[in-house]
């Protein structure tokens, strides 16, 4: 039974190493596909047990856009990931993210420049699955 207990952990420690963490939580801006920092904002928290964003909206108030059933953030697994991103992405890049049933949210780091981290927003309601470079503007909400 104890080998057994061993070899579950040694199969889920991967995945819990590559989850998101505490350095993942802040402001973050779409960038437009021209290079720009558009003023589509939102905040990313882990609060609970569980991550929660949150959108700025026009007014300058935020609304949730997590809730406590179908739309909860989970960690993506191995197979999830690879459902979002092409195979030659994959290649390029090793993502950490959360999902719900329509969007997920990744860090990742480049292979060639693994210190270097970004940010990913990526559509899930959408034929293909539409990435969405993020700039990350604070660690706190503006």
């Amino acid at each position: 039974m104890r080998q057994l207990y061993i070899i579950i952990c040694l199969l889920v420690l991967p995945s819990i190493a590559k989850a998101l963490d505490a350095s993942d939580v802040g402001t973050f801006a779409v960038i437009h596909k021209d290079g720009h920092v558009t003023n589509f904002t939102f905040f990313a928290s882990f609060v609970d047990e569980g991550w929660n964003i949150e959108q700025k909206m026009p007014d300058g108030t935020w609304s949730n856009v997590t809730c406590e059933h179908d739309c909860v953030l989970h960690t993506s697994t191995q197979k999830d990931i690879s459902q979002f991103f092409p195979a030659k992405t994959l290649a390029e890049i090793t993502p950490s993210c959360v999902h719900n049933t329509a969007f997920a949210f990744c860090n990742y780091r480049p292979q060639a420049q693994p210190d270097n981290k970004g940010y990913i927003f990526i559509a899930l309601i959408t034929a293909q699955p539409k990435p969405l470079l993020l700039k990350k503007l604070s660690q706190t909400r503006l």
